[in-house]
């Protein structure tokens, strides 16, 4: 698999607004995964730095390690857009192919751009302002390989994200909830293939002190085969605690999000006859354990 620049993942800005910090500021959120319907202020830009550790498979040695690089820009208070680079470094040894327990994925350690997308936020009502925020949300991607397996493809994906936010409590206490619905399409050795990834994910998050929020993230993943909603192919919960500090420079948000249940538990049987299963968890397609940092900059 051919390494491709690992320079175009640097990405710089190093400098913040001066922001009340009583509470979350402009499109800032004290979750890893769930999104606030906060919004960029017109004429500024953010730059935010995702790692994803996501390890643990049915058997083998399963390590990923994500890399979003995004780049954030209010166009107006209510809109904004964001490009991101992605890439990823991979460990596999002796992991099953999810969809044949008969083989394994390559055994791989290497790192690789995995491909970009763009992102296009609205915020529809504010939560200052609305009895209930909401924002809608669109991103397209274009994928060059395979975070899952390490495989070259080609990708394309459009998700769609509903986005709620109430805050109670004098805004010490933020609620937010997101519906995503991501529907893919994959070419792969001259082979296409489509599938629909589908998430409902509820998060409470609450000011501790002075700059520190702690919180709880709930997550539910669902993947269609061929974008039919009769053919579930797999399902998961997570669900984790989360940590954020904003400090007068830049922010920051910690977060560690185990797989509690799933389905299928079973992969089927490996090429000795012996099941690849796993007693509660679904680790075909998803993995036992993600830990998330996320880190921001704006200017």
């Amino acid at each position: 698999m051919k390494n491709r620049q690992i320079a175009r993942i640097a990405a710089s800005g190093v400098f913040l607004i001066s922001i009340c910090l009583s509470v979350v500021r402009a499109d800032e959120t004290p979750f890893g995964y769930i999104y606030t319907t906060e919004s960029m202020p017109k004429g500024h830009w953010e730059y935010e730095q995702w790692n994803t550790l996501r390890t643990g498979k049915a058997a083998g040695s399963y390590t990923a390690f994500d890399l979003k690089n995004e780049l954030e820009y209010g166009f107006t208070d209510r809109f904004q857009a964001s490009l991101y680079l992605n890439s990823s470094y991979l460990h596999t040894k002796n992991v099953p192919d999810p969809d044949d327990a008969t083989v394994t994925l390559e055994n791989q350690s290497s790192f690789d751009v995995n491909g970009v997308s763009m992102e296009l936020k609205y915020q529809v009502l504010s939560p200052y302002k609305s009895p209930v925020g909401l924002a809608v949300y669109m991103e397209p991607e274009l994928g060059m390989r395979n975070p899952l397996s390490g495989t070259d493809t080609v990708e394309r994906a459009l998700e769609f994200k509903m986005i709620l936010q109430k805050n109670l409590m004098d805004d010490r206490l933020i609620l937010a909830s997101n519906i995503v619905f991501e529907p893919e399409w994959e070419r792969q050795n001259d082979q296409r293939s489509k599938e629909l990834k589908n998430e409902y994910s509820l998060g409470a998050s609450y000011r501790l002190a002075p700059r520190w929020f702690g919180g709880l993230e709930v997550l539910n993943r669902r993947k269609f085969n061929d974008q039919d909603f009769a053919k579930q192919g797999a399902c998961a919960w997570f669900m984790g605690p989360s940590v954020h500090y904003a400090a007068q420079s830049w922010w920051t948000t910690f977060t560690i999000l185990p797989q509690l249940a799933g389905n299928p538990r079973s992969l089927g049987f490996d090429a000795n006859g012996n099941e690849v299963s796993d007693g509660s968890r679904s680790l075909g397609e998803y993995e036992k354990m993600e830990i998330r940092w996320r880190i921001g900059f704006n200017f």
